[in-house]
């Protein structure tokens, strides 16, 4: 995984597996090769449109980390993000997105162990899949004519 240049892309409330220690300087998980963290202050702020971006731009796969089911700091964040992921709820992953490209954990502060067990274990299953197709960045714009920038003679009167 490490060696292709692919990257697995966590997204986790911060009050989920305490992953503080195991993170170095750029958010790299040390000790599971190619992954990397980002905390939210809950698992419901994460819009699936994060975890689309995220493939199209070239991560071999997200994970999605939240408290438990039941026990939200914000009430019911966990719950939200765990239904829109499943499709219950808008917005909702698009069909287009490899859903073996999406984990989703939802653990207590105390179960870091699980969580890393989960994650490299998520990327041995990552590296027996293709490489994700990495979209095209989008055409640039044509610059205006130069007749088109010009204001035209009976603008002026």
């Amino acid at each position: 995984m490490a060696n292709d240049g692919n990257k697995v892309i966590t997204l986790m409330c911060e009050r989920a597996a305490d992953l503080n220690n195991l993170l170095d300087a750029n958010g790299n998980l040390q000790g599971v090769d190619g992954v990397g963290v980002v905390k939210l202050p809950c698992s419901g702020m994460i819009q699936p449109l994060m975890i689309e971006g995220a493939i199209k731009a070239g991560a071999a796969g997200v994970i999605v980390c939240g408290c438990q089911i039941g026990d939200c700091f914000y009430r019911e964040g966990n719950k939200l993000v765990r239904e829109r992921l499943l499709g219950d709820r808008p917005p909702t992953l698009k069909k287009t997105v490899d859903r073996r490209r999406v984990l989703a954990l939802w653990l207590s502060r105390l179960q870091t162990d699980r969580f890393i067990s989960e994650a490299k274990e998520f990327v041995a299953e990552l590296s027996k899949l293709p490489a994700p197709e990495v979209a095209p960045p989008p055409a640039p714009k044509p610059a205006p004519k130069a007749a088109d920038a010009a204001p035209k003679a009976s603008e002026d009167k």
